[in-house]
């Protein structure tokens, strides 16, 4: 069994791809060969085309709900929904125990641990397009330009993506998102959300998810026709989360699996990364507090 290479530590990198395996691995996009669903490629492709014009539709939405949720006192987030998402955390967690989790311990059982960090630069690196628009849309210009510094660097000397000579030239993988891109123009942040699949989530970042997927190249890309196109979108929504999985696997267990209360944690965990992160901070697990504590 390859040796475990962790290169994320981030308690947002953790939440944000703890669930979003599933995707594939549900059933949602079993499309290969003859039994490519028809339904779910038109609608992925209606999806990409228009994501644009709705996700400014639902940036003024979240907005407006958004500031019309009151945290209560002493709570770290506002979290009307609760009711509704606790049933939405037990799926994802049973998504997890039986299907991301096994396949993650196969993948790091098969996976030489060389590989396994070659694989983790290139989903970093097929990332680096979403982090340039974002740059910008911050107005961010030196982190923009340092950002396409990377990605030329990795593409050409780094055998497109799977090696990262750009961190030894100065120049690491220092990721963004829309959702983080609202909150430096004062977007409020809304509700807790439990997403199905995707877990957690908040108002914003939950448009910021949308958005981030109209911005990345990948999408026009994978929606087009042909088993080449297919293969890629199943590539595309399946290995990054199982990488993250792998590369965090003790973390994401002792969130699911060994806290008093996973949800409470876990909520926990990823609006106190998402909030360090809007300021330029950064939270690892293990710095966490005790929620338990008496």
């Amino acid at each position: 069994m390859a040796a475990r290479h962790r290169r994320h530590s981030s308690v947002f990198i953790v939440a944000m791809t703890l669930n979003i395996g599933c995707f594939a691995a549900t059933g949602l996009f079993q499309a290969t060969g003859r039994r490519e669903s028809v339904g779910v490629r038109r609608a992925f492709e209606t999806m990409a085309m228009n994501s644009a014009g709705r996700a400014f539709g639902a940036v003024s939405m979240t907005l407006v709900a958004g500031c019309a949720v009151d945290t209560p006192p002493g709570a770290l987030i506002a979290d009307p929904y609760e009711n509704i998402n606790r049933p939405i955390h037990s799926f994802n967690v049973a998504a997890d125990r039986f299907v991301l989790r096994p396949v993650a311990q196969g993948y790091d059982f098969v996976t030489p641990a060389l590989f396994q960090h070659m694989i983790g630069n290139f989903v970093d690196h097929i990332m680096l397009p979403v982090v340039f628009f974002n740059n910008i849309l911050q107005g961010d210009v030196e982190e923009a330009l340092a950002t396409v510094g990377r990605f030329g660097v990795n593409t050409i000397v780094g055998a497109g993506g799977l090696l990262d000579p750009a961190t030894e030239f100065g120049l690491p993988y220092d990721p963004t998102d829309f959702g983080l891109t609202l909150a430096s123009h004062d977007a409020n942040e809304g509700p807790f959300i439990m997403l199905p699949i995707f877990g957690p989530s908040t108002g914003r970042d939950a448009v910021g998810r949308l958005v981030d997927f109209g911005l990345n190249p990948l999408t026009y890309v994978t929606v087009g026709g042909g088993n080449g196109a297919t293969a890629a979108t199943v590539a595309r929504f399946t290995v990054p989360p199982v990488v993250a999985r792998n590369e965090n696997f003790e973390i994401v267990d002792q969130i699911l699996y060994e806290s008093e209360d996973s949800y409470v944690t876990l909520r926990a965990a990823y609006v106190q990364a998402r909030r360090a992160q809007t300021t330029g901070g950064a939270v690892d697990v293990e710095n966490l507090p005790d929620i338990f504590a008496e």
